[in-house]
Protein backbone atom coordinates (compact mmCIF):
# COMPACT_ATOMS: atom_id res chain seq x y z
CA UNK A 1 0.00 0.00 0.00
CA UNK A 2 2.90 2.78 0.69
CA UNK A 3 4.50 1.71 -2.48
CA UNK A 4 1.50 2.66 -4.17
CA UNK A 5 1.02 5.91 -2.18
CA UNK A 6 4.40 6.79 -3.20
CA UNK A 7 3.95 5.40 -7.06
CA UNK A 8 1.08 7.26 -7.11
CA UNK A 9 2.57 10.72 -5.45
CA UNK A 10 5.59 10.66 -7.64
CA UNK A 11 3.49 10.33 -10.92
CA UNK A 12 1.39 13.46 -9.55
CA UNK A 13 4.80 15.45 -8.69
CA UNK A 14 6.04 14.95 -12.30
CA UNK A 15 2.53 16.19 -13.77
CA UNK A 16 2.76 18.98 -12.44
CA UNK A 17 6.56 20.08 -13.09
CA UNK A 18 6.10 18.97 -16.62
CA UNK A 19 2.64 20.79 -17.19
CA UNK A 20 3.62 24.65 -19.21
CA UNK A 21 1.44 27.53 -18.22
CA UNK A 22 -0.72 28.40 -20.87
CA UNK A 23 0.15 31.58 -22.31
CA UNK A 24 -2.68 34.55 -21.26
CA UNK A 25 -3.90 36.54 -23.69
CA UNK A 26 -2.83 39.67 -24.55
CA UNK A 27 -5.56 42.40 -23.51
CA UNK A 28 -3.29 45.24 -22.91
CA UNK A 29 -5.41 48.54 -24.63
CA UNK A 30 -8.16 45.95 -25.55
CA UNK A 31 -10.74 48.32 -23.72
CA UNK A 32 -8.51 51.20 -24.43
CA UNK A 33 -10.90 54.17 -25.99
CA UNK A 34 -10.45 55.49 -29.10
CA UNK A 35 -8.30 59.34 -28.92
CA UNK A 36 -10.07 61.68 -30.50
CA UNK A 37 -8.99 63.15 -33.43
CA UNK A 38 -6.96 66.58 -33.68
CA UNK A 39 -9.36 69.56 -33.15
CA UNK A 40 -9.14 72.96 -34.18
CA UNK A 41 -10.86 76.51 -32.86
CA UNK A 42 -12.48 79.74 -33.67
CA UNK A 43 -13.87 82.19 -32.09
CA UNK A 44 -16.48 85.01 -32.75
CA UNK A 45 -17.36 87.99 -31.12
CA UNK A 46 -21.54 88.64 -30.52
CA UNK A 47 -23.27 91.56 -28.71
CA UNK A 48 -23.28 89.52 -25.44
CA UNK A 49 -20.10 87.75 -25.76
CA UNK A 50 -17.67 85.46 -27.35
CA UNK A 51 -18.60 82.25 -28.84
CA UNK A 52 -16.19 79.08 -29.46
CA UNK A 53 -16.38 76.94 -31.80
CA UNK A 54 -14.28 73.69 -31.83
CA UNK A 55 -14.00 70.87 -34.77
CA UNK A 56 -12.05 68.33 -36.79
CA UNK A 57 -10.08 67.98 -39.57
CA UNK A 58 -13.12 66.55 -41.32
CA UNK A 59 -15.46 69.81 -41.10
CA UNK A 60 -16.99 68.50 -38.14
CA UNK A 61 -17.97 70.26 -35.59
CA UNK A 62 -17.22 68.85 -31.72
CA UNK A 63 -18.28 71.95 -29.73
CA UNK A 64 -19.97 75.30 -29.31
CA UNK A 65 -19.74 77.17 -25.80
CA UNK A 66 -19.96 81.01 -24.89
CA UNK A 67 -19.79 82.74 -21.33
CA UNK A 68 -22.63 85.39 -19.84
CA UNK A 69 -21.54 87.09 -16.70
CA UNK A 70 -23.55 89.23 -14.52
CA UNK A 71 -22.78 91.30 -11.37
CA UNK A 72 -23.76 90.03 -7.85
CA UNK A 73 -26.03 92.87 -5.63
CA UNK A 74 -24.80 91.19 -2.30
CA UNK A 75 -24.19 88.31 -1.31
CA UNK A 76 -27.29 86.72 -0.38
CA UNK A 77 -28.58 83.15 -1.82
CA UNK A 78 -31.40 85.20 -3.52
CA UNK A 79 -29.06 87.35 -5.40
CA UNK A 80 -26.84 84.28 -6.38
CA UNK A 81 -29.17 82.75 -7.84
CA UNK A 82 -30.51 85.44 -9.66
CA UNK A 83 -26.85 86.10 -11.14
CA UNK A 84 -26.89 82.87 -11.98
CA UNK A 85 -29.93 82.96 -14.10
CA UNK A 86 -28.69 86.26 -15.58
CA UNK A 87 -25.47 84.88 -16.87
CA UNK A 88 -26.31 81.89 -18.20
CA UNK A 89 -29.41 83.65 -20.13
CA UNK A 90 -26.62 85.54 -21.99
CA UNK A 91 -24.61 82.86 -22.17
CA UNK A 92 -27.38 80.88 -24.19
CA UNK A 93 -28.27 83.85 -26.62
CA UNK A 94 -24.60 84.56 -27.81
CA UNK A 95 -25.25 81.46 -29.09
CA UNK A 96 -28.23 81.84 -29.86
CA UNK A 97 -27.31 84.78 -31.75
CA UNK A 98 -24.57 83.22 -33.73
CA UNK A 99 -26.46 80.39 -35.00
CA UNK A 100 -29.31 83.00 -36.58
CA UNK A 101 -27.00 85.08 -38.06
CA UNK A 102 -22.92 85.56 -37.80
CA UNK A 103 -22.65 81.67 -38.84
CA UNK A 104 -23.92 82.61 -42.23
CA UNK A 105 -21.58 84.78 -42.84
CA UNK A 106 -18.90 84.86 -44.73
CA UNK A 107 -16.20 86.02 -42.22
CA UNK A 108 -17.11 82.98 -40.20
CA UNK A 109 -16.17 80.79 -43.14
CA UNK A 110 -12.95 82.91 -43.56
CA UNK A 111 -12.16 82.75 -40.00
CA UNK A 112 -12.72 78.76 -39.61
CA UNK A 113 -10.96 78.55 -43.03
CA UNK A 114 -7.83 80.21 -41.30
CA UNK A 115 -8.50 77.73 -38.47
CA UNK A 116 -8.01 74.70 -40.10
CA UNK A 117 -5.16 76.36 -42.40
CA UNK A 118 -3.13 76.74 -39.05
CA UNK A 119 -3.81 73.43 -36.86
CA UNK A 120 -3.99 70.97 -39.62
CA UNK A 121 -1.94 72.36 -42.94
CA UNK A 122 1.11 74.51 -41.41
CA UNK A 123 2.81 70.91 -40.57
CA UNK A 124 2.68 70.70 -44.67
CA UNK A 125 5.30 72.91 -44.99
CA UNK A 126 7.24 72.26 -48.89
CA UNK A 127 10.89 70.74 -48.33
CA UNK A 128 12.58 73.71 -49.40
CA UNK A 129 12.08 75.67 -46.23
CA UNK A 130 16.36 76.69 -46.00
CA UNK A 131 16.05 78.01 -49.41
CA UNK A 132 17.89 81.03 -49.79
CA UNK A 133 15.82 84.48 -50.60
CA UNK A 134 17.43 84.66 -54.12
CA UNK A 135 15.80 81.43 -55.05
CA UNK A 136 12.70 81.64 -56.39
CA UNK A 137 10.09 79.87 -55.42
CA UNK A 138 8.90 77.24 -57.92
CA UNK A 139 5.30 77.35 -59.41
CA UNK A 140 4.55 74.02 -58.30
CA UNK A 141 4.43 75.59 -54.34
CA UNK A 142 1.81 78.55 -55.23
CA UNK A 143 0.06 75.35 -56.49
CA UNK A 144 -0.04 73.75 -53.50
CA UNK A 145 -0.84 76.76 -51.26
CA UNK A 146 -3.62 77.19 -53.76
CA UNK A 147 -4.76 73.94 -53.42
CA UNK A 148 -4.50 74.17 -49.85
CA UNK A 149 -6.63 77.06 -49.51
CA UNK A 150 -9.26 76.16 -51.84
CA UNK A 151 -9.43 73.11 -49.10
CA UNK A 152 -9.73 74.92 -46.36
CA UNK A 153 -12.38 76.85 -47.53
CA UNK A 154 -14.38 74.35 -48.56
CA UNK A 155 -14.04 72.33 -45.41
CA UNK A 156 -15.50 75.86 -43.50
CA UNK A 157 -18.26 75.88 -45.93
CA UNK A 158 -19.64 72.32 -44.97
CA UNK A 159 -18.97 73.23 -41.24
CA UNK A 160 -20.74 75.91 -41.58
CA UNK A 161 -23.78 74.30 -43.47
CA UNK A 162 -23.64 71.09 -40.77
CA UNK A 163 -24.15 73.83 -38.21
CA UNK A 164 -26.92 75.35 -39.75
CA UNK A 165 -28.31 72.04 -39.97
CA UNK A 166 -28.42 71.39 -36.51
CA UNK A 167 -29.02 74.60 -35.11
CA UNK A 168 -32.30 73.34 -33.65
CA UNK A 169 -30.84 70.89 -32.08
CA UNK A 170 -27.84 72.18 -30.99
CA UNK A 171 -30.06 74.75 -28.69
CA UNK A 172 -31.47 71.84 -27.13
CA UNK A 173 -28.73 70.65 -26.40
CA UNK A 174 -27.04 73.36 -24.54
CA UNK A 175 -26.28 73.09 -20.78
CA UNK A 176 -23.86 74.40 -18.26
CA UNK A 177 -20.83 73.38 -17.97
CA UNK A 178 -18.88 75.62 -15.96
CA UNK A 179 -19.92 78.20 -13.53
CA UNK A 180 -18.08 80.34 -11.27
CA UNK A 181 -17.68 83.67 -8.51
CA UNK A 182 -15.24 85.98 -9.27
CA UNK A 183 -15.19 89.19 -7.89
CA UNK A 184 -18.41 89.91 -7.18
CA UNK A 185 -19.65 88.49 -10.48
CA UNK A 186 -20.89 85.56 -11.74
CA UNK A 187 -19.45 83.73 -14.78
CA UNK A 188 -21.40 80.74 -16.73
CA UNK A 189 -20.38 78.87 -19.64
CA UNK A 190 -22.84 76.63 -21.73
CA UNK A 191 -22.04 73.97 -24.05
CA UNK A 192 -23.51 71.74 -26.65
CA UNK A 193 -21.97 68.94 -27.98
CA UNK A 194 -23.33 65.90 -29.76
CA UNK A 195 -23.45 63.84 -26.77
CA UNK A 196 -25.37 66.78 -25.02
CA UNK A 197 -27.83 66.35 -28.21
CA UNK A 198 -28.11 62.92 -27.93
CA UNK A 199 -28.90 63.09 -23.94
CA UNK A 200 -31.77 65.94 -24.63
CA UNK A 201 -33.74 63.55 -27.49
CA UNK A 202 -33.18 60.65 -24.58
CA UNK A 203 -34.35 63.01 -22.20
CA UNK A 204 -37.33 64.51 -24.29
CA UNK A 205 -38.84 60.68 -25.74
CA UNK A 206 -38.44 59.80 -21.68
CA UNK A 207 -40.64 62.52 -20.74
CA UNK A 208 -43.02 62.12 -23.97
CA UNK A 209 -43.42 58.65 -23.36
CA UNK A 210 -44.83 59.13 -19.07
CA UNK A 211 -47.07 61.58 -20.64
Amino acid sequence: MKVFVAMLFAVLVAACSGTTPRPQPNTAGAYKQELPSATAESAFQESTGTLNLVFDAQGNWVRLSAKGSAGLADDSPSSRESALMIASLRAKRTLSEFLSGQVKSETTVRRIAKSYTRNFQSAEQPGDELATESEAAPPADDEKRSAKTAQAHRVASALVERIQESSAAILKGVHVTYRSFEDGRVVVEVSATRQSIATARQISRAMSGSL
